[in-house]
């Protein structure tokens, strides 16, 4: 991909354009507050997470790997480097006449912070000039992810993050965001005094005519509920919900908690399908590889 065609898709995103090793680099014009060790020290560990050499490796997903490295020696944040495989298949139609997933990334989190909303800081994006790979490096958000918290919150703090939660969620909905995956482990929670919020992964982030309608809005709450984490429960998911519906009528609340609990318990009972059936084909490959043993 050139970086014309890139840029073109980049309109309103301010930064400065540069090309190593077969990418076409983007440094956001926020990021020149850093010295220039500090961001030649990105793009080389960008590179090697590209190459699959940085040294930590956080999580391969369906579409994508995720790194991590420490910057303090550089002054500056450690960041996570989000390199996006080629989209595949028909869904390369989809993407003809879009932006690059990248500058997608940059446009929708300029357009959330602008309304607010808690968003990592990008600092370096990046798409392949031929192979369409791409990636996307932000800064460490400070604080935990809502999984995370979850697990060591005191009752007490637990209550009022989970109902703040749900009002932010209900704020980015009226603001016209629908989030492409939300979970809690895309939700971190960095402050509680009172709970703040940052939102990750926005790929499919969209502000779209779609949040006017309830089930769009819906789906983000099913997504958020749908994990079975350790001491989350139903409790915890009214509180939410509790947050989200206190603009709601007294009457619209029921209608649509009723809703929402049935999706979600839809959403739960697919998943532990698809789980069973993996536990079995599992259990069936392990007897058949020890009969062969035997």
């Amino acid at each position: 991909m050139s970086w014309r065609k890139m840029s073109w898709r980049m309109t309103g995103f301010d930064g400065v354009p540069l090309t190593r090793g077969g990418w076409t680099f983007f440094v956001p014009g926020s990021a020149a507050r850093f010295s220039n060790g500090y961001r030649e020290r990105v793009i080389v560990s960008a590179l090697a997470a590209i190459d699959g050499t940085l040294a930590t490796s956080i999580r391969r997903s369906r579409h994508a790997e995720t790194w991590f490295e420490h910057f303090e020696q550089v002054g500056g944040p450690n960041a996570y480097f989000k390199v996006l495989d080629p989209i595949r298949g028909l869904n390369r139609i989809r993407w003809i006449f879009k932006r690059t997933r990248a500058a997608h990334v940059a446009s929708i989190s300029e357009s959330l912070r602008g309304d607010g909303v808690g968003v990592p800081e990008i600092l370096l994006l990046g798409a392949e000039r031929r192979g369409g790979r791409e990636i996307i490096v932000t800064a460490r958000v400070d604080g935990s992810n809502l999984a995370r918290y979850l697990k060591r919150a005191k009752l007490a703090s637990r209550r009022v993050v989970l109902r703040a939660l749900g009002a932010e969620v209900a704020r980015l909905h009226r603001a016209g965001y629908i989030h492409g995956d939300l979970t809690p482990f895309n939700i971190f929670v960095t402050g509680l005094e009172p709970p703040q919020f940052v939102f990750i992964d926005h790929e499919r982030t969209r502000r779209t005519i779609l949040s006017r309608f309830e089930r769009p809005r819906m789906r983000n709450l099913v997504q958020l509920g749908q994990l079975e984490l350790g001491g989350v429960t139903n409790t915890d998911r009214m509180r939410v919900w509790c947050g989200y519906a206190a603009a709601l009528s007294a009457r619209r609340r029921r209608v649509v908690r009723r809703r929402v609990a049935a999706m979600l318990a839809a959403r739960i009972g697919t998943q532990r399908k698809a789980a069973a059936v993996a536990a079995r084909a599992s259990a069936s490959v392990g007897q058949h590889r020890e009969a062969r043993g035997s």
